[in-house]
């Protein structure tokens, strides 16, 4: 009988307890729980604001890649259609490019050069083709203080030290011709992405290089600008 009792008892017991600890162990898991979602919380909101960042940034070295390009291109046209084109009118195309279509804190270079190859000789069968003269400009967000460093790597991209142009001979430009060269460099500011110096040149590189090839319109290259 007393044996009957106990098991009852336990029996009973049993449930209750489970319950208390139950009850005891509840707040602990949703605490865990709690801390667990605000991890992902935290995580996720990160990564949000690194994509979103990381695409602003993206557009504006994008951007600042296609206006170079444009910049290049109406500095080629303006040059191959002029027998002497102005300098005065150059610096002011270089200007109005950065104020109103680089239009961010950059540093800018514009480089036009004439080039032309030899006709081919039986003493030159395979003339070099040769910068004629080069121009070129830095423009900066301090006027008195322009970026010579990028107008001078930008010219060198374009021409070796002793005056060929072996980039032109590589695309192809024939012994007899005649054309004008225009690169523009831009260098973003770290002040010009949302992340500042974060991502760049180690996501996305600040630097952009842009090259626009046009033959002389005319029966001779123009004159250096005056």
């Amino acid at each position: 009988m007393n044996g009957s009792r106990e098991k009852r008892g336990f029996a009973n017991a049993l449930p209750g307890a489970l319950t208390a600890r139950l009850a005891a162990a509840f707040p602990s898991w949703l605490r865990d729980r709690r801390g667990s979602v605000s991890v992902e919380t935290v995580f996720g909101a990160l990564l949000v604001v690194t994509t979103a960042v990381a695409g602003m940034d993206l557009y504006q070295v994008v951007d600042a890649q296609w206006v170079g390009a444009r910049g290049a291109g109406t500095m080629a046209s303006y040059v191959s259609l002029e027998a002497a084109p102005r300098q005065v009118f150059l610096k002011d195309l270089a200007a109005f490019s950065y104020r109103n279509e680089i239009a961010r804190p950059a540093d800018a270079a514009f480089v036009v050069s004439a080039v032309s190859r030899d006709e081919a000789t039986d003493i030159e069968p395979d003339p070099p083709a040769v910068v004629r003269w080069t121009w070129a400009i830095a423009i900066g967000e301090d006027p008195d203080d322009p970026p010579a460093d990028l107008a001078e790597s930008c010219r060198a991209r374009g021409a070796s030290e002793n005056g060929e142009a072996p980039l032109l001979a590589k695309l192809g430009m024939e012994p007899g011709e005649m054309v004008v060269m225009a690169q523009v460099c831009v260098r973003l500011l770290p002040r010009a992405l949302v992340s500042g110096r974060l991502l760049a040149d180690t996501v996305f590189p600040t630097r952009s290089y842009q090259l626009q090839v046009l033959p002389v319109r005319g029966d001779r290259l123009p004159e250096e600008p005056s």
